[in-house]
């Protein structure tokens, strides 16, 4: 019966070391960037969701946010433009930016 217990509590013990070394990194936080191209942007994030973004001297409302099932990708979208961040180090990101009218541009973005 002693042998079962540690044998269960090693198992258990290892299982928790393993979903916490594959859980994703959370993206809370500010993260922002591309500010000497003229693309600058700041990007507001709680509970993995994108709560405001700096765009243009403006916060203009979030009109959806979806983490991916990986947790590396957010993408999210405000009227007149849409953007995606994949993460590409713990506190590094890329950024591609998609407004009406102008050409799609990426760019690093960090958290602050």
């Amino acid at each position: 019966m002693a042998i079962f217990r540690r044998s269960l509590l090693l198992i258990l013990m290892a299982a928790v070391i393993v979903g916490s070394a594959n859980a994703a990194q959370s993206w809370d936080g500010t993260w922002a960037g591309g500010w000497v191209n003229g693309d600058g942007v700041q990007i507001i994030i709680a509970g993995d969701k994108v709560i405001g973004v700096f765009r243009g001297g403006d916060y203009p409302d979030i009109q959806k946010s979806e983490l991916s099932v990986d947790g590396r990708t957010l993408t999210f979208a405000w009227a007149g433009g849409d953007g995606m961040l994949s993460r590409t180090g713990d506190r590094d990101a890329s950024f591609t930016l998609h407004e009406r009218g102008k050409p799609a541009r990426s760019f690093p973005v960090h958290r602050e």
